[in-house]
């Protein structure tokens, strides 16, 4: 494990006013006790990914036993919160508990590290992406097409190309969550596509995530041969201002204008799936317009670059696993983002940074 803090944090005016003696004459030896008592104490918390929390035990035996240097770590100064926060202490940075067991907290822990949550979240992630079983799975199911813009059947072959279209990678539609031991929030997604996504949600980027195809559509791909579409964006439907959006909405939603995520065990859906044309004719150069997505009726505009968006869009996404100890992550803060996202999670509704790109 690792920590981070900040470049600047030896030079931080706080460490010179604690470690002053009574004449405010700064005591280099203090100085040194103090902050490399910090580094171990940061060190301890990565280690047990305990979010910045300390036992009693560990918080003494990392300042090797000093307890003037422990009381000054839990001293605020300079009009600002203390280093070290002892149970019953206010910041915003405890949020509205304290986990019994634990007697200190290091202050703005979570600002730039990762909780326990997270960690476990990215580990399971990374496990996703050595599984070689769920990889043929998730690819045979997609037809080897990407289900966000339809490009495909792509090749697993081409490592490397000038078109992001024909490089195949797999995509977490929900980035907050691994995917499910069948599949489930988990799908086959063209370079070019999986980089707009970022660690948005569909809608967060504006995107639509296609239908699982049927086998004659696989079928018929298959038959057809390689094609590559544009990626088309499209906004989705806003609550109404009058009234706030349920937590239930947006997965609703999303599973009745997009289709069932990857996995999804909601039955069928209206109407036959439609996927990209599957004329004859492989075009693998020129920019060629799939058929529209199921329930979209009004029309897409289409992506012209990279798009960078707010992070998730704070809700579930349809076919997703609502029993992942993931799937109730507590919303983070723009003070605190989530690390690994370089973004916030908002607490409920969904969250768009402004008009389409």
């Amino acid at each position: 494990m690792f920590w981070l803090g900040s470049d600047d944090h030896d030079t931080d005016p706080v460490w010179h006013v604690l470690a002053a003696d009574k004449a405010g004459r700064v005591d280099r030896d203090r100085l040194d006790r103090l902050q490399a008592a910090w580094s171990r104490l940061m060190s301890t918390a990565a280690r047990a990914r305990s979010d910045g929390y300390l036992t009693a035990y560990d918080a003494l035996d990392r300042c090797h036993g000093r307890t003037a240097v422990l009381d000054a770590l839990c001293t605020a100064v300079l009009d600002r919160p203390p280093i070290l926060h002892r149970q019953g202490d206010d910041c915003e940075c405890l949020g509205d508990g304290w986990i019994d067991g634990y007697a200190y907290r290091i202050h703005g822990f979570l600002k730039r590290n990762p909780s326990k949550r997270e960690n476990e979240r990215e580990r399971a992630k990374r496990a996703d992406r050595r599984d070689r079983r769920l990889r043929a799975l998730v690819l045979e199911r997609d037809g080897w097409c990407c289900r966000y813009c339809g490009s495909g059947p792509l090749n697993p072959k081409v490592g490397r190309h000038k078109d992001q279209r024909q490089i195949i990678e797999l995509d977490h539609v929900d980035p907050d969550q691994p995917a499910t031991p069948g599949g489930g929030n988990y799908v086959t997604a063209c370079k070019r596509c999986n980089v707009h996504k970022g660690n948005n949600i569909p809608e967060g980027a504006y995107m639509v995530l296609r239908p699982v195809p049927t086998d004659e559509e696989k079928a018929a791909w298959a038959r057809r041969g390689l094609r590559l579409f544009d990626l088309e964006l499209k906004a989705p439907p806003e609550a109404p201002a009058d009234r706030p959006q349920t937590s239930d909405e947006p997965a609703t939603n999303q599973a009745q204008n997009h289709g069932p995520v990857a996995g999804s065990t909601d039955g069928p859906t209206d109407g036959p799936i439609r996927g990209p044309d599957p004329g004859p004719t492989a075009d693998t150069t020129g920019e060629v317009r799939p058929d529209q997505p199921r329930s979209e009726p009004e029309p897409a505009t289409q992506w012209s670059g990279r798009y960078h968006g707010s992070g998730r869009a704070g809700h579930p996404v349809a076919g997703g696993d609502p029993s992942s100890p993931y799937a109730d992550q507590p919303p983070r803060s723009a003070a605190y983002p989530d690390i690994y996202h370089r973004g916030s999670r908002a607490p409920s509704g969904p969250v768009h940074p402004g008009p389409l790109p």
